[in-house]
């Protein structure tokens, strides 16, 4: 891998990081609200309103891991929540990355003939 590269990897490991970072700094900002909003005027959380302040976080956290079915990918494996998306997305370009890379690698050792034969090719996207 060259320095290049590497550097490319790392930018997308840290911008998918990021992402994640700003999922559950919002995740803990909605849940903190919640709890706000269940205070008693004493400013503490009546023992009674748990069990739907809990209800309301459970549902809070599985907005990022799933969709309204309970499904964090669907048949064709694509994300349907934002958790799942970061970490396709992520992974998709870091697989796009090492495949440019192998193609850079097998571009300098092909024969002509060979690598010219491949070019004329036509990729087909799944």
């Amino acid at each position: 891998m060259t320095k290049a590269d590497r550097r490319a990897f790392l930018r997308q490991l840290v911008e998918s990081e990021k992402e994640m970072d700003a999922l559950f700094r919002e995740l803990a900002v909605e849940i903190g609200n919640a709890v706000l909003r269940a205070q008693g005027s004493d400013g503490k959380v009546p023992l009674q309103a748990l069990p739907q302040l809990q209800r309301q976080a459970e549902l809070m956290v599985k907005a990022r891991f799933l969709d309204s079915s309970g499904r964090g990918f669907d048949d064709a494996n694509e994300p349907l929540a934002p958790f799942p998306r970061i970490v396709a997305e992520g992974q998709r370009a870091m697989v796009r990355q090492a495949l440019e890379e192998t193609a850079k690698i097998l571009d300098k050792m092909l024969p002509e003939d060979l690598r010219q034969a491949l070019a004329m090719r036509e990729i087909k996207q799944p």
